[in-house]
C-alpha cells in the first residue's frame, strides 16, 4: 500500500487522528498546518512537516484535506502556496471538509485544467470513528481515482461509499447534515415540553429510548452531555449551522422546498446568536429551556 505518497492539510480535531491512521497503515505522509506544533507532532511519529500545501503537493500522490469551511478550502488549493501550485498531472486531491456541492465542483474544475484530480470525500462519525478508524466516507468524483485512492480511504474509513461524480458525496453529506439538526431539534423539543408537563426527565428519556422516538441523536446529545449539564465542544453548533446553511443552499439549487430544513436552520441560527456557538450542538436545547424555565437534567 506504501506505493502512494500522501499528504495531509489541516490536522484539527478530526485530520489529526485521520493523519495517524493513515502513517498506521503504512504510507510516506507529509504534512501541513496552520498551527505548527501538531505538525511537529506528527514530524516525532514519522511523517514529513511541510511549510506550505504547495510543499505537501510536491512530495505526494494524493493530498487529502480536512478544513473547516468551503473559504478554507478554496484557499488553500486555489490560494498563493496553495496545492495546485504544486501538484503534478495526476495528483489526486481528496478533499475530507464538509463543503458545498458548487466549491466541490469549481474546485474540481481549477485543478482538472493542469491535469489534476479532486474527489469530494466527506466523512460521518465524530472524533471517536476518526480516532478508531470507523468513518463513513462519501466520495464524489472520477470513478478511477476512487479506485486508486480506496486504500487510503479505509485507512481512516470503515464504510466507504461512492456516491457518484463530483459534488455527489457533499450532497449526500448534506443530506445527512440536515437530519441531524431535525432530528436532535425534535428531541430537544419533545423533552423541554415533556419536562415542562411534570414528568422525569430520566424516565422520559428512558421511556423514548425504548420506543419509536428513539434516534441516535436522542442518544447521542442527552444522556451524556444535556441531561448532565456539560455542553463541551465534541461538535460546535457554528459547525452544524454551516453544514445546515449548505444544505439548504443545496435545496435552493435543486428548487426542493426544505420546510424543515430552513426552520432547523433559523433554530440553530438562535443559539448562536445567544452565544452558544462555541459550545457542542447539544446546547441548542438551551434556547428553548429558558423559554419554557425548565431545564432537561437527570
Amino acid at each position: 500500500m506504501a506505493e502512494l505518497r500522501i499528504g495531509f492539510i489541516g490536522l484539527g480535531r478530526m485530520g489529526r487522528p485521520m493523519s495517524l491512521n493513515i502513517l498506521k497503515a503504512g504510507f510516506p505522509l507529509t504534512v501541513s498546518n496552520r498551527s505548527r506544533g501538531v505538525v511537529n507532532d506528527l514530524a516525532k511519529q514519522g511523517a514529513t512537516p511541510a511549510a506550505t500545501p504547495a510543499e505537501v503537493a510536491e512530495r505526494s500522490d494524493v493530498v487529502c484535506l480536512c478544513l473547516p469551511v468551503p473559504a478554507d478550502v478554496e484557499a488553500v488549493v486555489l490560494g498563493k502556496n496553495g496545492v495546485r501550485e504544486g501538484a503534478k498531472p495526476g495528483t489526486v486531491v481528496v478533499d475530507f471538509s464538509t463543503i458545498g456541492p458548487g466549491t466541490c465542483r469549481a474546485v474540481s474544475a481549477a485543478l482538472g485544467e493542469q491535469g489534476s484530480f479532486y474527489l469530494d470525500a466527506p466523512v460521518s462519525g465524530g472524533t471517536t470513528g476518526a480516532e478508531a478508524g470507523t468513518l463513513t466516507v462519501m466520495v464524489g468524483g472520477d470513478k478511477a481515482q476512487y479506485e486508486r485512492c480506496l486504500p487510503v480511504l479505509q485507512a481512516v474509513g470503515k464504510k466507504i461509499v461512492y456516491a457518484g461524480p463530483v459534488g455527489a458525496g457533499a450532497v449526500v453529506k448534506l443530506m445527512n447534515q440536515l437530519l441531524v439538526g431535525i432530528n436532535l431539534a425534535g428531541a430537544a423539543e419533545a423533552m423541554v415540553l415533556g419536562v415542562k408537563a411534570g414528568v422525569d426527565a430520566q424516565l422520559l428519556y428512558d421511556t423514548i429510548s425504548a420506543a419509536t422516538g428513539n434516534s441516535a441523536q436522542l442518544q447521542r446529545c442527552f444522556p451524556d452531555l444535556i441531561m448532565k449539564g456539560n455542553f463541551t465542544n465534541m461538535f460546535s453548533v457554528d459547525l452544524l449551522h454551516k453544514d445546515l446553511g449548505l444544505g439548504v443552499d443545496v435545496g435552493k439549487e435543486a428548487r426542493v422546498r426544505l420546510l424543515l430544513g430552513a426552520l432547523v436552520l433559523q433554530i440553530f441560527e438562535e443559539a448562536r446568536e445567544l452565544g452558544h456557538g462555541s459550545e457542542d450542538i447539544a446546547a441548542v436545547i438551551k434556547p428553548l429551556e429558558r423559554l419554557a424555565g425548565v431545564e432537561v437534567r437527570s
